[in-house]
């Protein structure tokens, strides 16, 4: 399945990225945010672990309750292990989801396509926010950004084209289209942007 083979890049190259940094202090404010590089780790592992939930729970119109992060003295190498495990389980949940299934998000029922593309915009994008936060450069997979951005921001994608930008570079495309940052030619997102969680046949 496509969505899983994307998946599972978004979390290698973000684990990839990240782990050469294990020994500094990631209390640092990841890029822009409010939030620590740790505790944006921590986020991307819950809502890994979040939309398996909701994918193998196929909760109709709710969030399962459940908490988690990191235990309170988990090191820094700790936390990314628990980031790269919640992304295999939310790999192994999608691969073994049904055609039919779906799980409750504000922003359309997330079939499983979905589920693994609100994964790796969580990976992606949170991951570049953490390593801008460290002082990184990250790149992630051009193909793998280029997918999330057809499959969960069909409009976004439709504008870049229309407006001749068909041809920019997938991530910076993603974190435009994620509010992350400006391109010429095209307006800014803000932070009001969403994606399009349900099936792409129903947008």
């Amino acid at each position: 399945m496509q969505a899983t083979d994307e998946l599972d890049r978004a979390v290698d190259s973000v684990v990839a990225a990240l782990t050469p940094t294990i020994d500094r202090d990631w209390q640092a404010p990841a890029g822009s945010l409010d939030w620590s590089c740790r505790f944006t780790a921590e986020h991307i592992a819950h809502c890994q672990l979040a939309y398996a939930m909701q994918l193998a729970s196929r909760a109709p119109s709710h969030y399962v309750r459940f908490f988690s992060r990191a235990i309170e003295d988990s090191t820094t190498a700790q936390v990314l292990e628990l980031l790269e495990a919640c992304g295999r389980l939310l790999s192994a949940v999608v691969r073994a989801a049904q055609p039919t299934d779906r799980g409750f998000h504000p922003y359309g029922m997330a079939d499983a396509e979905g589920t693994a593309g609100m994964g790796c915009i969580e990976l992606l994008v949170h991951g570049g926010d953490i390593a801008a936060g460290l002082g990184l450069p990250f790149a992630p997979p051009s193909d793998v950004c280029a997918w999330v951005l057809a499959r969960m921001f069909p409009d976004r994608q439709a504008e870049c084209a229309s407006l001749g930008s068909a041809d920019l570079d997938p991530w910076a495309a993603l974190q435009w289209a994620t509010g992350r940052i400006s391109l010429p030619g095209l307006p800014d997102v803000g932070s009001k942007w969403r994606w399009h969680s349900a099936p792409l046949a129903d947008h």
